[in-house]
């Protein structure tokens, strides 16, 4: 029976050009199975803390990792407890309670989240899964449980170092040497009484719950002898490194209309894939409990534009708004991996993530699709513009009152390709290349 419809296409210059390109046309309906993963284990185990005692503020905790298989992810699952007079909450919750966390390998640091490289990883996902960042920290719970009442808050956070990322860079435990996890607590200011002082949450329990696949015999054996046969395995890796912070004063009560500039030096020399902005007032600066101070800590602050400089060219000169809902591009139907924009105004205010600013040079947030070799650039530097106080006919404003006058801070994150490269004769781990 004849089709009209491919009797048609028979007449076209265009679709006979299209069925000329054999690389590129696909049959959907030829029946194939590709990628199929060999069946194997799957077990999450709870690694306690080597050193209990430093359960505190300011501590210094270890894990070491079990050799127990491919190590795929990695989670920190903590109780804090609530201090009985804290009465009030930072709105980013429990996030500054994670100071730093290091994956180290036999002694060496092989990667590095602080709470801004943290938050820079958030601000990156799309707005379920950053949802669920928000509920995991309890951000947005400004208002605690009132006078000598305790409470219990579970909070269990992703480690979104680069094994984390895809299954290619998994880490294969039984094969390295030993890795260690350390995480460094922060001060505890995330919880205050109101215009008294902190009141730091009390550090019950912090395990390290480790995701582990294990391969039948056989297939592991490949696998080493795959990835280590020919004497090294090197890997290009993302990398979080970071800035030395940038401090401003925030304008004073007759400075409303006041937009600071601030520059920052950018002095990374490594291969980089993005930039990570984000200026905010540390809950340090409110030791006083002072509500509306601590109501608006540690909450990315409102940039109105950013430029970008290097040997004298302007390369970005842009407003913030263009970074925050347009900047994180990518190659599906969608076009855009994430964004600055919140289901609702209530949620956009809970944390401001969305105010964490993306310069991306990649076309996608998946591998690597482009890095600029920072050390070849003459002087680069950022310029960022930020957004006044008052809000009223003349222009727009953040209306932030509890921040007059206190110090800002700038930080910059760099997210840096670098080649990590394992011995095979020792399974010895180490960054090598980076730019």
């Amino acid at each position: 029976m004849s089709n009209t419809l491919i009797n048609s296409n028979q007449n076209s210059a265009l679709v006979s050009t299209l069925l000329e390109s054999d690389n590129a046309i696909v049959n959907p309906f030829v029946y194939n199975e590709k990628n199929i993963v060999p069946p194997h284990s799957v077990q999450i185990v709870s690694i306690p803390p080597l050193n209990t005692s430093n359960l505190v503020v300011n501590g210094t905790v270890d894990f070491d990792v079990a050799k127990q298989g491919v190590l795929r992810r990695a989670f920190l699952d903590c109780i804090f407890t609530k201090n009985a007079d804290a009465d009030q909450s930072v709105y980013t919750g429990f996030l500054h309670m994670f100071k730093e966390i290091e994956l180290l390998s036999s002694g060496r640091r092989i990667s590095l989240l602080t709470t801004e490289g943290i938050l820079s990883k958030i601000s990156d996902m799309d707005g379920q899964a950053r949802q669920s960042y928000r509920n995991a920290l309890a951000m947005g719970e400004t208002s605690l449980p009132g006078s000598s009442s305790t409470r219990q808050y579970r909070v269990v956070l992703p480690l979104d170092f680069f094994f984390n990322e895809n299954a290619k860079y998994s880490l294969i435990t039984n094969f390295l040497e030993p890795l260690r996890v350390r995480v460094k607590w922060g001060d505890g200011g995330v919880h205050s009484k109101a215009n008294t002082g902190t009141k730091a949450p009390t550090i019950t329990q912090c395990n390290l719950m480790c995701e582990y696949r294990e391969l039948p015999n056989n297939f592991t054996d490949s696998l080493i002898e795959e990835n280590y046969g020919d004497g090294m395995l090197t890997q290009l890796i993302s990398q979080m490194t970071y800035e030395t912070p940038k401090t401003f004063t925030m304008p004073s009560s007759s400075e409303t209309t006041v937009e600071r500039e601030v520059e920052v030096e950018l002095k990374e020399n490594g291969a980089v894939k993005a930039l990570y902005i984000q200026a905010f007032v540390h809950h340090d600066q409110f030791s006083s409990g002072a509500s509306a101070g601590i109501q608006a800590a540690d909450r990315p602050l409102f940039i109105k534009n950013v430029k970008f400089e290097a040997g004298g060219q302007v390369i970005y000169d842009v407003p913030g708004e263009y970074l925050k809902y347009w900047g994180r591009g990518c190659n599906d139907k969608n076009k855009y991996y994430a964004s600055g924009a919140a289901p609702s105004a209530d949620a956009d205010s809970i944390d401001n993530i969305g105010n964490v600013l993306k310069i991306d040079f990649g076309l996608d947030r998946e591998n690597t699709t482009n890095v600029i070799s920072f050390r070849e650039l003459s002087n680069p530097k950022l310029t960022l513009t930020m957004l006044r106080e008052e809000v009223s006919a003349s222009g727009h404003g953040h209306n932030l009152t509890g921040l007059r006058g206190k110090t800002a801070t700038v930080q910059v994150c760099y997210e840096t390709a670098q080649l990590m490269t394992t011995q095979s004769s020792t399974g010895r781990v180490n960054l090598s290349l980076s730019n």
